[in-house]
């Protein structure tokens, strides 16, 4: 083996990018010191530095550790000559640009010339060299690397500066897209403001008009406690308390939607029924404003699957608007029908209309634009709210009218039940409902009032009762009295309403006791969290008797 074959397959197996690489120096390879001498002599004006070689193994050890501009390359040296030489240094991507000089003693024949330019060389020499020969030569190649050095170097400059133009245009762009987009968003923010402003002072009034008569009647019932209460005043209470618990249903409804957690109770509806039950509720308003409410349907009443409940809100809500926005003495008119497999409802009226730069955003929530001067426009969800529980029907709602006092019209669009969906429906089985019995209960809330009139409602159903307002005395109560049912409030003072449960149930494992949950926080995860706790029931705070008197005997029992 070669003594260098390691430093040889070194520079052999490299296998870096092909880049032109150039340095400054000059590798003069020769095996005669005379010769290197006069090189070195001849090259002196040019400037640079010469690195000697005295063999090509000691060429190439050179030629791993720098780049060279020049290569002056002996062909005949003991071991490895300058053809073999060449080729090494040429398999090396690095240097394959590199120029190589060949120097020798001997007349060049045809097939050594053609070989040595299959090698790389650049031109040739025949010893003796003329120094000023061998100088200008050199000079030509070190000069033509020279000017492509500066034009590379020109052109990076370019490329740099092109790099930074590019950059400010893109910090320009970037500033001015930001400042586009803060103005946007101050609009916006600004828009919000506004209509927050104008969603309070609506909710403000849609709150004040039910709590007015419902000050006035507590005020006419004191005038003389001992009478009974008269049916038409029982009547304005129950209707306001109603249209106060309709605006905090629409409210959280909102919170639902936003959060995903609204909840369909699916089962086959007959259209024509669901609009008969929605009719219903809405005539006594209808007669009130001596409207002429006319229902009619075309052909068999198609079924959807649905929640009826929802469903009915949706076409209470459009009944209600156009009753609202129809002066008295209007016409409203109801149609249903099938048409292409879609179920649709119709709700026309010949009232106020609706203004084209409306019609886009009427389903918006919070839009209020057709809020009347005696603020009898709502609370600007009605619409937004009826929509989006058709859209999760899987239908769709539309508005037209031809401008202000030209009427409108509203229309639902429900996918007609087909006969896998009619037939994969099991609903529930009903149970007989056991006799309702005298039940020993206790009620918990800080909340006085209210405390002191759900014991009286229970009392009133001949239910034994013990009102307690704080968490700890309700726990020692119940420890104490062993009832068969509690009504406990999530936010109680010093231990709250999950604590009690939880303390109840580790306290009292084989009780049968029913713990109900009665709070304002009417969430699907507060629910989950005080079933999570040991509640047995969760009911949500307006609650009317029926829904009371359900909870304390259980969901499948009839009070």
């Amino acid at each position: 083996m070669h003594p260098h074959a390691a430093q040889v397959g070194d520079l052999d197996d490299e296998t870096d990018a092909p880049v032109l690489e150039y340095g400054r120096d000059i590798l003069v390879v020769d095996d005669n010191d005379t010769n290197l001498v006069a090189i070195e002599a001849a090259l002196a004006p040019l400037e640079r530095t010469l690195i000697l070689a005295r063999s090509g193994t000691e060429a190439l050890q050179h030629l791993l550790q720098q780049d060279f501009a020049l290569i002056i390359l002996d062909v005949m040296m003991p071991g490895m000559d300058g053809f073999e030489t060449a080729r090494l240094v040429r398999s090396r991507a690095r240097n394959r640009a590199t120029p190589i000089i060949f120097v020798t003693g001997l007349a060049w024949q045809d097939d050594e010339v053609l070989h040595a330019y299959e090698l790389g060389a650049v031109d040739f020499l025949v010893k003796p060299i003329r120094p000023e020969v061998l100088r200008a030569k050199a000079g030509v190649f070190i000069q033509l690397q020279d000017r492509t050095r500066e034009l590379h170097d020109k052109g990076e400059e370019l490329r740099r500066a092109q790099v930074r133009a590019h950059e400010r245009e893109l910090a320009m762009q970037r500033e001015r897209f930001e400042s586009e987009v803060l103005e946007h968003q101050n609009r916006q923010l600004a828009d919000t403001d506004k209509r927050k402003d104008e969603f309070l002072a609506i909710l403000a009034h849609e709150l004040r008009n039910p709590l007015q008569p419902l000050q006035t009647a507590v005020e006419l019932l004191a005038v003389d406690d001992q009478k009974p209460v008269p049916p038409r005043v029982r009547a304005i209470i129950e209707r306001q308390v109603h249209s106060i618990g309709r605006l905090v249903d629409d409210l959280l409804d909102v919170a639902r939607f936003q959060t995903g957690k609204l909840e369909l109770r699916r089962e086959p509806i007959d259209v024509g029924r669901l609009v008969e039950e929605a009719v219903s509720e809405c005539r006594p308003a209808a007669e009130a404003r001596r409207h002429d409410l006319t229902v009619g349907g075309r052909g068999v009443s198609p079924t959807v699957f649905g929640d009826p409940v929802r469903l009915v809100q949706v076409m209470s809500n459009l009944l209600s608007n156009a009753i609202k926005y129809t002066d008295p003495g209007g016409h409203i008119s109801v149609e249903w029908g099938n048409a292409n497999h879609q179920a649709f409802i119709r709700v026309s009226d010949n009232g106020r209309g609706i203004p084209e730069a409306l019609l886009p955003r009427i389903f918006d929530m919070f839009v209020q634009e057709r809020v009347t001067g005696s603020g009898a426009g709502g609370l600007g969800l009605g619409l937004g709210l009826a929509k989006r529980l058709v859209e999760l029907h899987g239908g769709r709602m539309q508005a037209s009218s031809a401008g202000p006092n030209t009427g409108a019209t509203f229309e639902i669009q429900l996918p007609v039940a087909d006969s896998a969906t009619l037939s994969g429906y099991h609903p529930d089985g009903d149970e007989t409902a056991p006799v309702p019995r005298a039940l020993r209960a206790v009620v918990v809330d800080d909340a006085a009032d209210l405390r002191e009139l759900v014991a009286d409602l229970l009392r009133m159903k001949g239910h034994q009762v013990t009102a307690v307002e704080d968490g700890p005395s309700a726990v020692r109560v119940i420890r104490e009295q062993r009832p068969d049912v509690a009504l406990i409030d999530i936010g109680l003072p010093e231990m709250d309403g999950y604590e009690v449960a939880r303390a109840l149930r580790k306290d009292l494992p084989s009780a049968v006791l029913r713990l109900i949950a009665m709070t304002g926080y009417g969430q699907a995860t507060d629910k989950a969290t005080a079933l999570a706790a040991g509640f047995d029931a969760h009911i949500v705070k307006p609650a009317s008797a029926d829904k009371i008197m359900r909870a304390i005997y259980g969901d499948s029992e009839t009070p």
